[in-house]
């Protein structure tokens, strides 16, 4: 396993897409496809995630925002651009909170407006429902724990049935789309490192990262009409503060629907290709 895996399309200018947990940087083909052209896009797995090698401790935002700087100096890269979906967008965030001055332009995902549910049943399926015990055996007995889940994700069978397909896509509100197939059946391998990001994206300040934003930002944020009635009104409440108290360079954009806004076929294209430019 390498410290990171990236695939690489295009020339131009680097664009860095970070998926969000459970999905490999295939997530960002449908960026890959559009923007190859004009940019070299990097579709990145998440540090514990598919095969870029996990963080070995538990993850604040700078040593997220590191990770990051790390990539980018290794890759002898200078201004980026930066997308992130839901936990990689939570890295994006948090990189250009602390790292402006190489941050050309930043695109969050359904990222950074409102802090975590305490079920996130739409991003993780059932699984999000065990959240809070996670939550306690991690922080009680972390070694113990990771050990345990590293072992029976590595167990788990891969296989994906078209059904499955299909129920995925309804739960999120997508169409099933050849992007979202290809997503959906080459999910991210979790590892040890996988499960401190995880967590510690779990704890992430996400009101004062956004606060802390300088740079040129397109939020775009699922406003869950038609999906979830308490969702959507939470969103609004969180969209209305995170409105008073971001830098003017920060554009707040509702899409309607769910959590993958970019899947959404009310999402633009061609409005992250005006603002990349």
């Amino acid at each position: 396993m390498r410290q990171f895996h990236a695939s690489t399309f295009g020339q131009g200018e680097p664009v860095l897409f970070l998926p969000g947990g459970g999905f490999t940087g295939l997530q960002g083909l449908q960026f890959a496809e559009a923007l190859q052209h004009q940019y070299e896009i990097h579709l990145m797995d998440l540090p514990g995630f598919g095969e870029s090698e996990g963080i070995d401790r538990y993850t604040t935002s700078e040593v997220l925002a590191d990770w990051i700087e790390t990539y980018r100096t290794s890759r002898q890269l200078d201004s980026i651009r930066l997308i992130g979906h839901s936990m990689g967008g939570a890295i994006a965030l948090a990189y250009a909170a602390h790292y402006p001055q190489h941050v050309n332009r930043l695109i969050l995902l359904d990222q950074g407006h409102k802090p975590n549910v305490m079920l996130p049943y739409r991003e993780y399926g059932l699984f999000g429902f065990t959240f809070p015990m996670l939550r306690l055996l991690y922080h009680r007995s972390p070694k113990r724990f990771l050990n345990w889940i590293e072992q029976k994700t590595q167990a788990r069978d891969a296989f994906t049935s078209e059904d499955r397909f299909q129920s995925f896509c309804r739960r999120i509100g997508v169409e099933p789309t050849p992007f979202v197939r290809t997503a959906f059946e080459k999910p991210a391998r979790l590892t040890t490192g996988g499960l401190h990001l995880l967590f510690g994206y779990d704890g992430l300040d996400f009101n004062n990262l956004l606060r802390r934003l300088s740079v040129p930002t397109q939020l775009y944020y699922a406003d869950f009409t038609g999906l979830d009635v308490r969702e959507a009104k939470r969103t609004l409440h969180y969209v209305k503060r995170a409105e008073r108290h971001v830098h003017p360079s920060v554009q707040l954009i509702a899409v309607p629907g769910g959590h993958f806004v970019q899947w959404n076929r009310y999402f633009s294209m061609d409005s992250v290709k005006t603002f990349l430019q």
